[in-house]
């Protein structure tokens, strides 16, 4: 079927409303969700030989796919469905009422392919949008898998896939998810455009935390998936006073998993993937003498950097090598990443390995989408970047609201204003808007302050005690010089 056939027919179904009644996007979730447990070994082999893991990674990239679906099935409630379209007959407002975009297409990532199109065409099944998907004409295993799949179980005029780029005037009617971390998106026109941002991420390890877990889960999340996830660390920033101790637990866990993947490579089924040793923003870095190894070979290693000023500031493109840089302070990690070259490329992720009262100062003013304390979920470890408009979700990469729009129903209440009779009430609208807002609750000028307190309480601690000393001396002495006197 040729892709205008396709888009035709998607927007057929899309005016025919296909996807407004629940109870079929109900049964669509449980026919998806069947076919893709019956495909389960095809699929973990194609996800094996397309991206290069391991049985493990493969069999968590699967999991984490329908496990997602789930939580997206799962939000569909019928009964609340049934009350919110029938509100307004019970002359009940529904200010909160959304609608779906009607079309929705996604420009998936070539990493972790299969989560990264049943993380997406989850949500848009659940909010009602039917789906685009481009595959390009490649030979992965794992697209042709997904185009049998997306073609046997689901509805033909609701879900399509084509090879080639749609038309900008069929882009401009759809919700538009650009999953490509090329940063080439914001060229595309769509009704709502949900992308992948140019972003890096950065781990930040302090003197007050676990360093034995801190460099387990920066070394995991490093060299997982051939170092290739999106929310992988691109920088550790190392407090130089426990620099040694961290590096030392850094070189024993890249040890250990050098150990890993070279039993691994034996049994998998992956492709054969030739690294340098270096990848080219750190080799550039290398030249000019601003890093140096500290341990590594063709495939796993680690980096200091030794000058600050010249260190690349972007993402590191697939690669299992991890940069570490010396922060003398709290503060002195606030101001670097608040540098103009560091603030190039936005943080998505902040990795922060401090106790409590650390973490809380470092996380108000290190500027990044999501903050995470003393561990790197491992949910984020695959798919896309999540879109940076709306807020981080671990249990769903995308959600139902990113492919709605507000469409709320409001019916008269007690405090609703017709036109008709607003101009009688214009004195009163006035009156009611003069009136003095509420006190802040701060404290009148003239008050006892902090630092007021601060010197009273000093004084009463440290110069009542002297005061009285000296007033019984007084005392003592006159006394004494009185009965000498009259004596």
């Amino acid at each position: 079927m040729s892709d205008s056939i396709v888009l035709s027919r998607i927007s057929g179904g899309a005016i025919d409303g296909r996807l407004q009644i629940l109870r079929i996007r109900q049964r669509l979730f449980k026919s998806l969700h069947n076919v893709l447990v019956n495909e389960r070994e095809n699929l973990l082999e194609a996800i094996q030989i397309d991206e290069g893991f391991t049985q493990e990674e493969a069999q968590v990239v699967f999991a984490s796919a329908l496990i997602e679906l789930r939580n997206h099935y799962d939000q569909l409630d019928f009964q609340a469905d049934l009350a919110q379209e029938y509100s307004v007959a019970r002359k009940q407002s529904n200010e909160s009422r959304r609608v779906p975009i009607t079309m929705t297409y996604l420009i998936p990532d070539s990493f972790t392919l299969f989560y990264s199109v049943i993380t997406a065409l989850s949500a848009a099944l659940e909010a009602g949008s039917c789906f685009i998907v481009e595959f390009d004409n490649t030979n992965s295993k794992t697209s042709a898998l997904l185009k049998r799949i997306i073609s046997s179980s689901l509805d033909q005029d609701a879900f399509g896939i084509v090879e080639s780029r749609a038309p900008e005037v069929f882009l401009s009617k759809c919700a538009v998810v650009d999953q490509r971390p090329d940063g080439s998106n914001s060229k595309i026109p769509a009704q709502i455009l949900l992308y992948s941002p140019k972003s890096r991420n950065v781990a930040l390890v302090d003197r007050t935390c676990d360093i034995r877990l801190a460099a387990r889960e920066i070394v995991t999340s490093r060299l997982a998936y051939n170092g290739a996830s999106r929310y992988s660390v691109d920088l550790v920033l190392v407090n130089e006073f426990v620099a040694a101790r961290f590096q030392s637990a850094l070189i024993e866990e890249l040890q250990h998993a050098q150990s890993n993947i070279a039993a691994k490579k034996s049994s998998s089924l992956a492709k054969k993937v030739v690294r340098s040793k270096f990848p080219t923003i750190l080799e550039d870095d290398a030249k000019k003498g601003a890093v140096e190894l500290v341990i590594g070979d063709s495939n796993v290693g680690a980096v200091n950097i030794l000058n600050r000023s010249q260190i690349a500031t972007q993402k590191i493109p697939s690669s299992r090598v991890v940069p570490c840089l010396k922060i003398t302070s709290l503060d002195d990690a606030i101001d670097f990443l608040s540098t103009e070259p560091q603030q190039e490329f936005p943080i998505a992720a902040f990795y922060l390995f401090a106790a409590e009262r650390e973490a809380k100062y470092l996380s108000q003013y290190i500027i990044c989408r999501a903050t995470y304390v003393n561990h790197i979920p491992a949910q984020l470890a695959i798919g896309p970047m999540a879109p940076p408009q709306y807020p981080a979700n671990l249990r769903m990469r995308y959600t139902r609201d990113m492919f709605e729009e507000p469409s709320p129903q409001v019916v008269p209440g007690s405090r609703s204003h017709p036109v008709s009779t607003i101009f009688g009430k214009a004195s009163f609208l006035v009156d009611l808007a003069q009136r003095p807002l509420k006190p802040t609750g701060q404290p009148p000028s003239g008050a006892w302050g902090f630092f007021e307190q601060g010197i009273i309480i000093g004084a009463i601690v440290y110069l009542l005690p002297m005061v009285g000393a000296v007033t019984c001396g007084i005392a003592y002495t006159g006394w004494t010089g009185y009965k000498k006197f009259w004596s």
